[in-house]
């Protein structure tokens, strides 16, 4: 209906129509100011926030839409435009799947899903900006914060429901700024050619932050005072931009939630982005990826599949991942990654800045689900193992391990089983069940999380630790699943503050001593530490004696005493067992597994064939020289 009347109109009363059906059904007093930016002007919302405004641009392009012969490549700046831009309406989600084929009807599934349109038009940005004076701020503008949502470089929006940054500046007078990039093969095939580098998705991060540095001031924003934050794969992206020489210069603090640049999901080596590159052209009828003169017209080809197409074929032929594993991710191309983030994060090769960083208590859950399909780990029931079943699922789970060979060896197994079997009592089923969820979560989140916490404190940066322990009493997913993969960004994004929500009062409490922590960090580096107000003193830092880290439950930090709330050394021996003796174990016994295939075999060959042929002769020799049956040996 709107769109047919919007037909009959011209441009401009058009643009007026559809940003009034999109205000009417907002909580908004109306427009936003028009803001001039480097490429054009843009005019948004201004929304009631409680007792506070924010002004609200969405879908403001930072790059040409990678369309036709862009597709594939790193990201083009976007064109001037003229004319006033409708920064009213929220942007396209760039492309990826749009139902959940386990959980299809469930809303905790669908809180995941993009909630616009998917397109490869969608190299957009949002800006939440409120509408209050400059006073205590610096000269320069209001701090600023670029969120990078996560999913596994595979899905994921920036104007998801759980992402509104509107409470977030609006209870902190900071601006937040929220960034789409591309997604699967179309942000991440490598073919290691000018057409198809690789790590388009991460480019598209460095051009948004391109667009912050030129142009977040016309917005009262403050471009020497950036912090970028994420979760998950938005995590990872952060660590690497830590990492990478294009990206220096563009922000100034990380914040780090559950994810660190060296996870073991995070990064293809080049022999097996090359390999899934061409099983994706090939299962698209594009060539067979042999020859590198045929790359171009493989290209050629994959450009000319409708996206949709090339989305739902990423995981074709990919059968080498395990349970926390995405078909297209990050490489070290030379250009945004000059080395393997391992490597550069032992030599301490990073930026040197402040940070904040922490895991869940569930990491793998929410994953295990996934993995099993809903079968062994269903949501509808509380999974139970015995101790049988325990080893099988560990077995499987951690068949393939892209830090060791691929085939992880028995010993490297049977240590795995050793570190998480439950010994006090492993006749516990639901425990067995919880300790598969601890192995899974500490080897994909939460030890690469504690090991970078590590080695950056190590290399000199501030650094405060968090573990969130709190499990939301409006939670979608059952009690059985504890505190997932996610559970804290809610409460950094201030959720709790929407009525509509259900939240309880105590979590509204909590909810804005997070974002307190948060956009202290941002503003001065130090969650305990706000601009004109006393140090609360309450976080103290990470360092690699102690490993101290603030424990983020409503009932710890809504006290005014928080000794209680300060741990140390969460997974300390676990993370160690990760990070030192797994890898050590393997390496050591690597000759000794395959020596003990090659005696196998030759016991096998010697039992079946070289016994038979010794006793044919030997009773051939008995009888050449005259011995009777009763003077031959007696049989065993």
């Amino acid at each position: 209906m709107l769109l047919s009347i919007m037909i009959g109109l011209g441009c401009d009363t058009a643009w007026l129509m559809l940003a009034f059906f999109v205000i009417s059904g907002t909580n908004s007093q109306g427009y936003g100011p028009i803001k001039q930016t480097t490429k054009g002007k843009v005019q948004g919302l201004r929304m009631k926030v409680g007792t506070a405004e924010v002004d609200i641009y969405y879908g403001i392009p930072y790059a040409k839409p990678p369309l036709g012969n862009l597709r594939f490549r790193h990201p083009v700046p976007v064109d001037h435009w003229t004319g006033l831009l409708n920064a009213t309406v929220r942007p396209n989600a760039c492309f990826q799947p749009t139902s959940d084929h386990v959980f299809p009807n469930f809303e905790g599934a669908q809180v995941w899903l993009p909630n616009t349109n998917v397109s490869e038009d969608c190299l957009y940005l949002n800006v939440y900006v409120p509408n209050t004076p400059n006073n205590g701020h610096s000269v320069y503008g209001k701090d600023v914060m670029v969120w990078i949502f996560g999913g596994g470089f595979y899905a994921g929006s920036a104007v998801l429901d759980v992402y509104d940054g509107r409470y977030l500046a609006a209870e902190n007078d900071i601006i937040i700024v929220t960034i789409q990039y591309r997604l699967g093969s179309l942000g991440f095939l490598a073919m290691y050619h000018p057409e198809a580098p690789g790590n388009a998705g991460l480019f598209d991060q460095v051009l948004a932050l391109d667009w912050v540095q030129q142009d977040i001031h016309n917005f009262g924003g403050n471009p020497r005072s950036v912090t970028l934050f994420g979760e998950s794969a938005g995590a990872v992206s952060v660590g690497m931009h830590m990492l990478s020489p294009l990206s220096l210069g563009k922000f100034h603090k990380v914040i780090l939630q559950s994810g660190a640049p060296h996870a073991a999901w995070a990064i293809l080596s080049d022999k097996e982005a090359k390999n899934r590159s061409r099983k994706l052209a090939k299962s698209l009828n594009c060539g067979n990826f042999s020859n590198f003169l045929e790359v171009p017209d493989i290209i050629e080809c994959l450009r000319g599949v409708p996206a949709l197409n090339i989305t739902y074929s990423d995981w074709e032929g990919i059968t080498d991942f395990g349970v926390v594993r995405f078909p297209f991710v990050p490489i070290v191309d030379g250009s945004f990654l000059t080395e393997a983030p391992e490597k550069s994060i032992k030599s301490k090769n990073f930026k040197k800045c402040p940070v904040l960083l922490g895991h869940n208590t569930n990491e793998a859950f929410y994953w295990l689900l996934y993995y099993s399909n809903g079968n062994y780990f269903n949501k509808d029931s509380e999974p139970k193992f015995t101790q049988n079943e325990f080893d099988r699922q560990l077995d499987d789970l951690f068949s393939y391990h892209p830090f060791y060979p691929k085939e992880l060896n028995s010993f490297g197994k049977e240590a795995i089983k050793f570190q998480y079997r439950n010994w006090l009592n492993p006749n516990d089923q639901a425990m067995n069940a919880w300790q598969l969820d601890m192995a899974v979560g500490d080897f994909n989140f939460i030890c690469p999380t504690v090991d970078f916490a590590l080695l950056t404190s190590e290399a000199g940066s501030s650094v405060y630790y968090y573990v969130f322990e709190h499990r939301s009493s409006v939670h979608l997913w059952p009690n059985w699943m504890g505190v997932l993969h996610g559970d804290e960004i809610n409460f950094v994004f201030g959720e709790p503050e929407n009525i509509s929500k259900g939240y309880t009062h105590e979590e509204v409490t909590f909810s804005r001593k997070i974002m307190r922590y948060w956009t202290n960090f941002a503003k001065t580096g130090d969650p305990n530490r706000r601009p004109g107000h006393v140090s609360m003193d309450e976080w103290p830092l990470f360092n690699n004696v102690t490993r101290e880290h603030l424990i983020l439950r409503p009932e710890l930090i809504n006290r005014v005493d928080k000794s209680r709330a300060i741990g140390r050394g969460s997974r300390a021996n676990e993370c160690a067992f990760w990070r030192h003796y797994l890898p050590e174990l393997v390496l050591k016994t690597a000759d000794m597994s395959q020596m003990e295939v090659e005696w196998k075999m030759q016991f096998n060959e010697w039992s079946t064939k070289y016994i038979v042929e010794w006793k044919t002769q030997f009773d051939s020799f008995l009888l050449d020289n005259g011995l009777k049956k009763s003077e031959r040996c007696p049989s065993p």
